[in-house]
């Protein structure tokens, strides 16, 4: 019973990283139509700039997440107006491409000037095991999930109760509307992918004390996290949370009951029957169009 919930407890931070980064899909497509199918390298990003700001140069967790969240941020606004609008504008699919294109430039930068080790990080609130009883957890776990639950209510707050929220919904439920109505869909589309950004360069400080700041380890989680918004819906964000953090449980849980090597199988199959049988996910509505 103790090792049921020892790795529950683990499955469960794995997941709440999952949903952190899963988010960002729905963020860039509710508003643009658009997935950024390299997330997966901008985790990484923020994964290598937090062991440059929190360990290299000695900066504080503060500052640091100020530093990842500024930089991606940033980065997020140059991809969006350089590698995704103007294939949008054009009607061209191009940018399934341009993204992935942008997210192995990541990688080539980062193994320049980080080189191709894998950097240790320590974990933010120390390393010593909190015991509950025979179940132990490092801090860094507990600070993962509680600083996913209080990403997506923030996230939940900005949509429904700030005007640039109502924004972000009035252009993903139609832009040619919301642009009728003084809206800058434009505004709006980078504002939505720089969002992804600092979401994923948050997931990646928050994950590498974890394990370990590695160039390749973007490739990975990218891909995991893309199953749960499939699962969930793109467009139910609250949905991703309950998914990912489900998703992270039974993966723990396959792993040590079963095989490692099984638990990537049962995902992706999942991934496939929840596409076939409803293609808008579990937490998702289905859409119609108007001749």
């Amino acid at each position: 019973m103790f090792f049921f919930f020892q790795i529950l407890l683990n499955g469960i931070a794995t997941g709440a990283i999952y949903a952190l980064i899963a988010v960002g899909y729905s963020v860039t497509f509710t508003t643009m139509r658009v997935l950024n199918f390299g997330l997966g390298m901008w985790v990484m990003l923020g994964g290598m700039l937090t062991y440059s700001l929190y360990v290299a140069w000695d900066l504080g967790i503060v500052v640091t997440a100020l530093g990842v969240a500024a930089l991606l941020g940033l980065l997020g606004v140059v991809a969006e107006r350089f590698t995704v609008r103007p294939f949008v504008k054009a009607g061209s699919e191009a940018w399934v491409m341009a993204t992935l294109a942008v997210g192995l430039l990541y990688v080539d930068i980062a193994e320049l000037v980080w080189g191709r080790n894998s950097l240790a990080v320590p974990g933010f609130l120390g390393e010593n095991v909190i015991r509950l009883g025979a179940v132990g957890v490092y801090p860094q776990q507990l600070l993962i999930v509680a600083a996913t639950v209080a990403a997506f209510l923030g996230l939940d707050y900005f949509y429904y109760r700030t005007l640039w929220g109502s924004a972000f919904r009035a252009v993903a439920h139609n832009p040619e509307v919301a642009r009728l109505m003084g809206i800058n869909a434009g505004a709006i589309a980078t504002a939505s992918y720089a969002l992804a950004g600092i979401l994923a360069g948050f997931a990646g400080m928050l994950v590498v004390p974890i394990t370990t700041a590695d160039p390749q380890m973007g490739a990975v989680l990218g891909l995991k996290a893309f199953v749960v918004p499939i699962v969930a819906g793109l467009a139910s964000p609250r949905g991703i949370l309950f998914c990912g953090v489900a998703y992270g449980a039974i993966e723990g849980l396959i792993s040590g009951y079963l095989f490692s090597g099984i638990r990537d199988i049962l995902a992706f199959a999942l991934m496939i029957v929840i596409l076939y049988f409803r293609p808008e996910g579990l937490f998702g509505r289905p859409s119609f169009e108007r001749a």
